[in-house]
């Protein structure tokens, strides 16, 4: 049974096997708008490699890398939709290569940004570099086949799934993501566990910036875990979140962002990190998280009183998972903080759009009535203010939420 060392960031189960370390890395985008550039546009193109700083060290000595690529590569038309549209172009590819990075989860909400014809492109793009992909496709069997990997002569099975934004879930003859399916998921880790000796999934999902997991993701993950994967790796909310180990599983619900800047000077949206797995035959038997700061130049690993704040805040964040305490706690104060302070701000944005790109504000609008991270929001919150109980939610996870959503650096 792994135990968690919150001073030092790891975990073990005492065993002392001989493992292959994995990582997985969170969020991988160059810029926003290809047009515009980003913060890294020069260094990605000048000196790939110092884009991942003292990273790569840690990337290099690893047996096998793996991360989630949130953009298309290749793309002209972007699809009408409700966020960003995020893109790489041929000047980011060397930077990619010079991650090492041999696998990449395709299972988000940005892939399909530039339709299928630019998912198709991105998908041959990044097989000539030799980089293999999971988590969607041009049909939903290729976009729900797992990736199976000889790591060492280990045999590791690869799911991904994520919540389909802006109705992009694949489907019979539809190019999508594999969508938030937990039934399905769950029969694709029952399937894989035959065949392979170690399974990973990586789900995509949650609220963006909460310093909380929601709680539909703590019901899905806490399913998948039923099914006994090695360890269930989430990203999409771009702020690190909790660690828990669920019978037996290890389960991180957010990775943060990794080389992706998003130009804002709020602390936790500038902050991520590596989770290094160390697995044998017969499983995960320990990780080491590996936090960073996503700086102008790159990525800077976080040493000393930094990397033991990190540490710390991490175990907080975490502390809805503890023995005795009630797993949903935090998600209320993330509820609480939000009704407080920004109660209807998804449906303010909408309303800006509705004269000047009404198609935008209908695009919007679809989303905040369709996907699971706008649902699991609203739905609760308003629910809970309905019935007079918003306001039950501990003190300390309120605070945590206020921490994340203004806390600067």
């Amino acid at each position: 049974m792994l135990k968690i060392d919150w001073d030092h960031g790891c975990a073990s189960d005492g065993s002392g096997a001989e493992c292959k370390r994995i990582v997985i890395a969170g969020d991988w985008v160059p810029c926003w708008d290809v047009q515009k550039g980003s913060p890294y546009d020069r260094v990605m193109a000048e000196r790939p490699e110092a884009c991942y700083g003292g990273t790569l060290d840690l990337l290099r000595g690893a047996d096998l890398r793996i991360v989630n690529l949130e953009c298309a590569v290749e793309g002209e038309k972007p699809v009408i939709k409700s966020g960003p549209h995020l893109c790489a172009c041929e000047r980011h590819l060397p930077c990619l290569e010079a991650g090492c990075f041999e696998v990449a989860s395709l299972a988000n909400n940005h892939v399909f940004d530039y339709g299928a014809e630019g998912f198709r492109k991105s998908r041959d793009i990044i097989e000539s570099l030799g980089i293999r992909h999971y988590g969607a496709g041009m049909d939903d069997d290729e976009a729900w086949r797992p990736l199976v990997c000889d790591v060492g002569g280990i045999r590791l099975g690869l799911i991904g799934f994520t919540e389909g934004h802006d109705l992009s879930a694949a489907a019979p003859g539809k190019p999508g993501v594999a969508g938030w399916d937990v039934a399905r998921a769950r029969a694709a880790i029952r399937e894989l566990k035959k065949s392979c000796d170690v399974v990973i999934v990586t789900p995509h999902g949650g609220i963006e910036f909460a310093a909380h997991p929601s709680k539909y993701c703590i019901d899905a993950f806490r399913e998948l875990a039923a099914e006994h994967p090695d360890a269930i790796v989430a990203h999409h909310a771009h702020v690190p979140q909790a660690i828990e180990i669920y019978d037996g599983v290890p389960i991180f619900y957010g990775l943060g962002n990794f080389l992706f800047h998003l130009g804002t000077p709020l602390h936790w949206r500038r902050h991520g990190f590596l989770v290094e797995l160390e697995i044998a035959r017969d499983g995960v038997h320990g990780f080491k998280m590996h936090p960073f700061f996503i700086g102008h130049d790159g990525l800077e690993v976080l040493e000393g009183e930094k990397r033991a704040g990190f540490f710390g805040t991490i175990r907080r964040v975490s502390r809805p998972f503890a023995p005795g305490e009630e797993p949903y706690s935090g998600f209320y104060g993330t509820l609480k903080y939000r009704w407080q302070n920004i109660p209807f701000s998804q449906f303010t944005a909408v309303a800006k759009f509705f004269e000047s790109d009404p198609v935008k504000a209908a695009a919007m609008l679809r989303s905040r009535l369709t996907t699971l991270q706008n649902i699991g929001l609203n739905v609760p919150m308003y629910d809970r203010v309905a019935r007079g109980i918003i306001d039950d939610a501990p003190d300390w996870a309120v605070e945590m939420e206020r921490e994340y959503m203004t806390r600067e650096l």
